[in-house]
């Protein structure tokens, strides 16, 4: 792609780059060191969403990016800017989403001298990042910023960070420089496919474990070829839920720790797994047995099996369905089947309600228009317990590192990366907290996001996590504040709720609204029912 640069000062070379690549939103909070970038983005295309907070810009950007399959991006400026990306953009290392983190920096005459602001950002980005560059130059921005896009064209999924320097920002671009292109990863080679199609037909057990790498691929059609030609079942990780829709025999949900009675029995009896896309996490592959594994990722190799193909999952599976593959697993479908997938979890009874019945109820609610977001704590247990998902990304969790205070700026990026729905934002009172800021974007936006706080006025899982050590309650009860009026305070309507019957009839009402709510329910205090692992080191 050709862009001129003659006439252009670095910042406004950046934002042409954002806006040739099909950037429509960039989520930030300025600063000092980034006015030369923001004022090329006022007199750009590019829709700047202004956060309350730089974790609230990093967790916008993953959720669009989640959703849109397109880079997410945040920008913010030097020092303390910067240091409040770091734990929003390591949960988007840990699920290998790709955003586009933009930082400012000092000038690089004062670059380490220990100036005011003056930290060593390239070096805390890169342990979380796919890759961390340093722009000291408008020539280093160049190959930086195509680079980044390259990346993302080979299928390569994660954060990339560039650090732009202020003065650079503010120097004329380079005409005569050139941008040298290289491939990131390996093309599939006519051994890996024929490989494969071996071991797909010696095995009397095979299985797919299908992960949100396809969607970043944009492999859906390949994907789906792949699985209507070898009729091999499908388990699924958390993000990828929905990949095919889980009302389907084809797909046997949820893989793992949380998984679901029929993805669990496969995977513990396999043969042969085939997993696409996905970073296979010590939560996919709780009861997984077999070393027979053949794994197609752009990502670093995790070393679970004992094939690796360093390949763009779309590429691999256009060669594979290219060819002949037979296969006669009707027995071992038919097992699978067979297996009782019924809800054995029965809510007890409680003076106030069950979170359990609060969560069947949200769902209930909700439809074809309707995204959920889902903060960390106990409400991941019941939303994947009690959900059908039909459709990848419509429920939203940052599974890999679980941060509090996700869903409110998440649902932020989702509104816009999927502006018909209402987004339902589901967090307890304990993550809300860390980033309830954000309802003032919520307010100044219009943005159609529900907010609901699942409030049982503790640190939940803390205190079972105590509860289990057999140990006091300590530190875990949480004097709240009245979120209702605290909601109000950002003019944006709210209420508390005490039956079933008022959540239903109020949350209704709000879906159709589509304008920002926000809903207070307190819950009793019961303890998530623990997952169906040997070891339950982890929730």
């Amino acid at each position: 792609m050709l862009i001129l640069k003659a006439d252009r000062n670095t910042a406004e070379y950046l934002v042409k780059v954002l806006e040739d690549n099909g950037v429509d939103y960039v989520f930030g909070y300025p600063g000092e060191q980034v006015l030369p970038i923001y004022e090329a983005l006022r007199k750009s295309g590019i829709k700047h969403v202004l956060t309350r907070h730089e974790q609230a810009a990093i967790h916008a950007a993953d959720s669009y990016a989640r959703i849109s399959g397109k880079y997410g991006v945040c920008l913010a400026t030097a020092g303390p800017g910067a240091m409040n990306l770091v734990m929003g953009v390591s949960a988007c290392y840990k699920d290998s989403v790709p955003v586009l983190v933009l930082t400012g920096d000092v000038p690089t005459t004062v670059k380490g001298t220990n100036t005011f602001q003056d930290l060593p950002l390239n070096d805390i980005f890169r342990p979380i990042c796919f890759k961390s560059y340093n722009a000291y130059s408008p020539e280093k921005l160049e190959n930086s910023i195509n680079e980044a896009f390259m990346y993302f064209e080979d299928g390569v999924s994660g954060p990339v960070h560039i650090n732009i320097p202020k003065d650079v920002q503010s120097k004329p671009m380079n005409v005569s420089h050139k941008v040298i292109h290289t491939r990131n990863i390996r093309t599939p080679q006519e051994s890996d496919i024929e490989y494969t199609i071996k071991m797909i037909e010696n095995s009397e057990k095979p299985l797919i474990i299908a992960g949100y790498g396809i969607i970043y691929a944009d492999a859906m059609k390949e994907f789906n070829e792949f699985v209507e030609k070898t009729e091999i079942p499908v388990a699924t990780t958390w993000n990828a839920r929905g990949i095919i829709p889980e009302n389907d025999e084809r797909n046997l949900g949820l893989v793992g720790n949380r998984g679901k009675t029929r993805a669990n029995y496969a995977s513990e009896h396999a043969d042969l797994i085939i997993a696409l896309a996905s970073r296979l996490s010590e939560r996919t592959t709780s009861h997984i047995n077999t070393k027979n594994i053949i794994q197609v990722n752009t990502n670093t190799q995790h070393n679970y099996g004992e094939t690796f193909y360093h390949c763009n999952v779309k590429e691999f599976l256009e060669e594979i369905n290219k060819k002949e593959i037979k296969t006669n697993i009707g027995k071992w479908k038919t097992r699978i089947l067979s297996k009782d997938e019924t809800r054995n979890y029965v809510p007890e009874k409680t003076d106030k309600l069950h979170p359990d019945t609060v969560i069947q109820n949200i769902l209930d609610n909700c439809d074809e228009n309707t995204t959920i977001v889902i903060d960390a704590g106990t409400i991941p247990t019941y939303f994947t317990m009690d959900s059908t998902v039909e459709k990848t990304g419509k429920i939203l969790f940052s599974g890999g590192l679980g941060p509090m205070g996700y869903a409110i700026p998440a649902a932020i990026g989702a509104t816009y990366a999927r502006p018909d729905d209402v987004i339902i934002a589901a967090t307890g009172d304990g993550a809300v907290q860390m980033t309830i800021e954000e309802l003032a974007v919520l307010n100044t936006y219009k943005l159609p996001i529900i907010v609901i706080i699942i409030n049982n006025s503790l640190l939940g899982i803390i205190k079972q996590w105590q509860d289990m050590a057999d140990i006091p309650k300590y530190q875990v009860d949480l004097d709240n504040p009245d979120f209702v009026k605290l909601a109000q305070s950002y003019n944006i309507e709210a209420d508390n709720i005490t039956s079933i019957e008022e959540l239903n009839e109020k949350l209704s009402k709000a879906i159709k609204e589509k304008k920002p709510h926000l809903f207070n329910i307190e819950v009793a205090d019961v303890p998530i029912p623990l997952p169906d692992v040997s070891s339950k080191n982890s929730f």
